[in-house]
């Protein structure tokens, strides 16, 4: 469990005090405001315009203004802290996640408990059991398994709950995912057009997958294209899924896949370290397609073709739907689909037997 910390940098020539706590009273003064404005603002109250409101925020996150916890606990049964529980923070995805939800935490006010449940359902109940016994606001869940799933274990919280990178959820759930049906069609669309016929696609265990309906779309596109699909089911850790590609690549070139479509760049790679094992190239052998377009993945030899998503921005309205919901304000949308877009590297290219035949046709 981490506590979130912010670093704040004042740029303003109002000082106060040296090494007194900042109150609501100096944000006001450094601003010409009055208090009250203030303390509207800064407990997401109406009554003042939503310019006001931006300025009061920033304002008091330069000059690292911080309520005091327990007066606003008795005061409101509130704490200002709100959870974020996520599945994995060895893969970058979540890292950016994590800091979208904080910096916009950090501006309306709001500390941040974070903790990982590594794939692991007992850890991830003790972990939500902590987040309710420390009596926090509310929380946004990345959880293992389905949207349907995750709603029955939160249906007694009474706290505004936030589903991450999850299937599609009910009509009263929100949630924030990216757009996996089309990041789906993305990669088929592109293997394809390439020349690839025989596709697997790198799934976590039914109990866990976070989005089944992945997978059943990538099925359906089978049926309706023509291609076969291939499910390699494995625990989303590097070394198990380094196992069970390495497992797939085994078979014979005219039985195993020639290209792979993962559900992030961080499975993605490991790709890359099975077809190594058994001394196979990529892309002259194995086509591979990430997800998530993380900085490392451009750099990789060769670079990573992926589907490129805003992580940031899943944390950000993650973030801004608790805090609007804590304030009694109407958000336009609860069940956010952030978009995304295929970014075609050296990862991919037409399959050698297409190749050679190819080069035969020409020939005769």
């Amino acid at each position: 469990m981490i506590i979130g910390v912010q670093i704040v940098f004042a740029r303003v020539s109002f000082v106060p005090a040296a090494r007194e706590p900042i109150t609501q009273r100096d944000v006001a003064a450094s601003l010409g405001v009055s208090v009250s404005a203030v303390s509207l603002a800064l407990s997401g109250r109406p009554g003042v315009g939503e310019e006001l409101r931006r300025r009061i925020l920033d304002r008091a996150t330069e000059l690292g203004y911080r309520p005091n916890a327990s007066a606003v606990a008795l005061r409101t049964s509130r704490t200002r802290v709100l959870g974020l529980l996520i599945r994995n923070l060895r893969n970058p995805h979540f890292l950016d996640v994590i800091d979208g939800f904080d910096e916009t935490c950090a501006r309306a006010g709001y500390e941040v408990m974070i903790g990982s449940s590594r794939y692991d359902p007992t850890r991830e109940a003790h972990l939500l059991d902590a987040f309710q016994h420390r009596a926090i606001d509310g929380f946004a869940i990345a959880p293992i398994g389905t949207d349907h799933q995750a709603r029955e274990r939160f249906s007694t919280y009474k706290r505004p709950v936030v589903l991450l990178d999850t299937a599609a959820p009910g009509p009263s759930t929100m949630s924030v995912r990216s757009d996996q049906e089309t990041s789906v069609d993305l990669a088929v669309q592109h293997l394809l057009e390439l020349g690839h016929r025989h596709l697997a696609m790198v799934v976590a265990p039914t109990d866990k997958s976070p989005d089944p309906e992945r997978l059943e779309h990538f099925r359906r596109l089978a049926a309706e294209l023509g291609f076969t699909a291939a499910t390699v089911t494995t625990e989303l850790s590097a070394d198990a899924a380094r196992t069970a590609i390495r497992a797939a690549l085994e078979h014979s070139p005219a039985t195993r896949p020639t290209a792979f479509i993962t559900n992030s760049d961080y499975i993605a790679h490991t790709v890359y370290l099975a077809a190594a094992d058994l001394g196979l190239s990529i892309p002259e052998d194995i086509s591979v397609i990430g997800h998530d377009d993380l900085p490392t993945s451009a750099t990789l030899s060769p670079a990573l073709t992926t589907i490129a998503v805003d992580r940031r921005s899943i944390g950000e309205h993650a973030a801004t739907l608790l805090i609007d919901s804590l304030a009694g304000r109407q958000a336009e949308q609860t069940n956010i689909v952030v978009p995304v877009e295929l970014r075609v590297r050296k990862s991919t290219a037409t399959p050698a037997a297409r190749k050679n035949q190819k080069t035969r046709d020409a020939r005769t």
